[in-house]
């Protein structure tokens, strides 16, 4: 079994003998603390495990304190729980028998350690015995709850609304929810069951080390007094900017909050560097007062190529400025990375420990998202507060067809089955940022295998008539934000899924991270993929190391044949239904330079009806680059540089940033080319802002 333990100072002296006893029996133990005898409060922990039990993210919990009382009335507060005071034998094991208690209470203070560990084996050993008369009875007991209670865990509820389906599109999503239904998915994703994936055992270990994401919201709670004092130090110490150098699911969710809710008052502000583009670096290097900085060092693994040079570039940097460089640096990793090593050795201020059965883009709940937006300032225990009741309304013990997560995993997954795959995303300007992090999960996580959605992002809205049949929009609005309903109702009236997600705030995207995460896991489960690897990804890193090397040999990388405007029309004319065009920039991301790919994405949409994405390198490797060589062999890539007037070192190495960036874009042309994808490359020159518009302007001539 699976079990959640928690208790306060006063229950500590027991609990690691519970947990060793526990441990001894082969149960798997999710400890919620504390960890010592200093004073806390037991609410805390009754919430923390009460709500893994109701999730389903334990099979039955542990409370532990002075006289056991109080914690079992804070967690009897939680919708779910059952929770009872035990201190023999007879009343442990008739609570679960005739009562079906899921969490069980004890008293430190009122028994010894040697009786703890008797009456937890008698009560998880025990079994709801499922006589008529005790179904009846806690039939009342759940009748009581839902009238005191409410039966709505949201805060007014969940506004979702699902498009009306006919014809083979309502057959695929009835499918999708069906298969779903049929494997009794709820349950088991919260029961970590990892055959839902794959039967694989490899795998399933695997996977079963990437589900920590599910106790995120709970997790979150304990750790917001910590972040928050360490948020107060550094604004202390007269921190007035913090740079993260990162990339992918280690910076995305923390671009989310810094570009939603700002810099609170007398917060630092926060910036996202996950590029090796020499001109934004060196730009980023002139506007930081050095000694006023604070640097977030971000990786899971710790090896992520961009990051590191980052890093030793703005360290090196630091070395010249700061008397104590490195106290001017704060890592977030795994444990036993090689990033928490390089941090002990070179003195950084801090290094946060994420857990590691979290993956990267599963982890805008955990230290990844928190720590930044800690130090943004962001109303922390709201954020995490919107977090668990959206947990709540996708939980173990809510119907797939319930299901805030699932319901909507399993229809984006009927809709791709029947050849609607690009979820096109319509947000308010509130909450636009969110698109980029959705965009990596969403791809990255379904991309494979010949199948995958393709998510487009910041893509204007037009009139019907320039989308083909393979879209489905899902617009995420806040407030009273009327903006889109207009084109949402014609584009509806046009027989395209329109999926409509309103927010009250934009602290609602607490819940919409825990809401995506789990209708990722479940269209993986509709999908027959495994949403939990990325097995493509690597290839582009290893082109790109292999062109350095022959950089380093003769101090050049390799030489491809570029292509022309007249090879990408031939390509476009040859297009077919389904298939998407995907702009991947290797340029300096300007807001001139943006506008101008915007003008080229929309000629092409406007003329061939085809969806288009725009990524800029190297940051799109590690969001959709997985979904352009493992998804449906449905893109046209067409990758773009531009001549850097001027490179910058990077230390330690031979190259500087335009080679590197340089390198990654034309490993990443090999890998897509060795993938047989339609990839095509165009150098724009060292004015790539014309170039740009000049494209836009020759494929607006192209017949339609």
């Amino acid at each position: 079994m699976r079990i959640a333990i928690g208790c306060d100072h006063a229950g500590f002296p027991h609990k690691d003998t519970v947990v060793t006893a526990l441990r001894h029996d082969g149960h798997e133990i999710v400890d919620f603390g504390t960890h010592s005898t200093e004073p806390v409060d037991y609410p805390d922990y009754a919430r923390a495990v009460g709500t893994a039990v109701r999730q389903g993210n334990a099979d039955a919990g542990v409370l532990i304190c002075g006289s056991g009382a109080g914690v079992a009335i804070a967690a009897n507060k939680l919708r779910g729980v059952r929770a009872a005071l035990c201190h023999d034998p007879f009343t442990a094991r008739q609570a679960r028998e005739d009562d079906d208690a899921n969490v069980l209470c004890l008293g430190a203070r009122v028994i010894d350690a040697p009786h703890a560990v008797e009456l937890t084996r008698i009560f998880v050993g025990a079994r709801f015995s499922g006589a008529v008369r005790h179904e009846r009875r806690l039939a009342k007991v759940r009748e009581i709850e839902a009238v005191e209670c409410g039966t709505l865990p949201l805060e007014g509820g969940d506004h979702t609304t699902m498009p009306k389906f006919a014809g083979e599109e309502a057959k695929a999503v009835d499918a999708a929810l069906s298969r779903l239904e049929q494997v009794d998915a709820v349950r088991r994703v919260w029961g970590k069951d990892a055959s839902l994936w794959t039967n694989e055992p490899r795998t399933q270990a695997a996977i079963r080390n990437r589900l920590g994401w599910l106790a995120s919201p709970v997790a979150a709670r304990q750790q917001i007094p910590e972040l928050t004092a360490f948020a107060n130090d550094v604004r202390g110490d007269g921190i007035t900017d913090v740079v993260l150098l990162g990339m992918g699911g280690s910076s995305l969710a923390a671009e989310v909050l810094a570009t939603t809710f700002g810099a609170a008052p007398g917060a630092p502000a926060l910036a996202v560097l996950d590029t090796t583009d020499a001109a934004t670096v060196r730009a980023t290097r002139a506007r930081l007062k050095l000694r006023q900085t604070l640097f977030l060092v971000s990786s899971k693994s710790g090896t992520t190529a961009e990051m590191l040079a980052l890093y030793r570039f703005f360290r090196e940097e630091m070395n010249r400025e700061a008397e104590a460089p490195g106290t001017h640096f704060v890592a977030i990793t795994d444990p036993g990375a090689s990033l928490e090593r390089l941090a002990r050795e070179s003195g950084f201020r801090r290094t946060f420990l994420n857990a590691p059965d979290i993956g990267g883009r599963f982890s805008a709940l955990s230290s990844f998202g928190l720590v930044p937006g800690a130090l943004l300032g962001v109303d922390l225990r709201r954020l995490i507060e919107r977090a668990a009741a959206m947990a709540d309304a996708c939980g173990a013990l809510v119907p797939a067809s319930e299901n805030a997560g699932v319901r909507l995993g399993a229809t984006l997954a009927g809709l791709a089955e029947a050849g609607r795959d690009k979820i096109t995303l319509v947000l308010s300007p509130a909450v636009r940022a969110f698109g980029g992090w959705l965009e990596q999960l969403l791809t990255e996580s379904t991309g494979k295998d010949g199948t995958g959605f393709v998510v487009v992002n910041d893509e204007p809205l037009g009139p019907p008539d320039v989308y083909g049949n393979d879209r489905v929009f899902v617009a995420m609005t806040v407030g009273d934000d009327t903006r889109f309903d207009a084109p949402l109702t014609a584009l509806a009236r046009s027989r395209h899924p329109v999926v409509r997600i309103g927010l009250a705030h934009p602290y609602d995207l607490g819940g919409e991270f825990f809401r995506w995460e789990m209708a990722t896991a479940a269209a993986g489960i509709a999908l027959g993929i495994n949403p939990f690897d990325e097995p493509n990804v690597a290839q582009a890193k290893e082109a790109t190391q292999a062109s350095l090397a022959k950089h380093r040999e003769s101090g050049r990388l390799p030489e491809w044949p570029a292509d022309t405007l007249d090879d990408v029309a031939r390509v476009l004319g040859e297009s077919r239904p389904g298939d998407y065009v995907a702009l991947l920039a290797y340029l300096t991301p300007t807001a001139e330079t943006t506008d101008a790919l915007e003008k080229v994405r929309l000629v092409i949409r406007n003329r061939t009806r085809l969806a288009t994405t725009v990524g800029y390198g190297p940051r799109y490797l590690h969001s959709t680059g997985q979904l352009h060589k493992g998804g449906p062999p449905t893109p046209i890539l067409i990758v773009l540089t531009a001549d850097d007037h001027e490179d910058l070192p990077i230390p330690g190495e031979a190259y500087g940033f335009s080679t590197l960036k340089a390198a990654q874009a034309l490993g990443d042309l090999a890998t897509l080319r060795a993938a047989h994808r339609r990839a095509l490359w165009l150098p724009l020159g060292d004015r790539p802002v014309t170039s740009l518009e000049r494209i836009a302007a020759a494929l607006a001539r192209l017949p339609a």
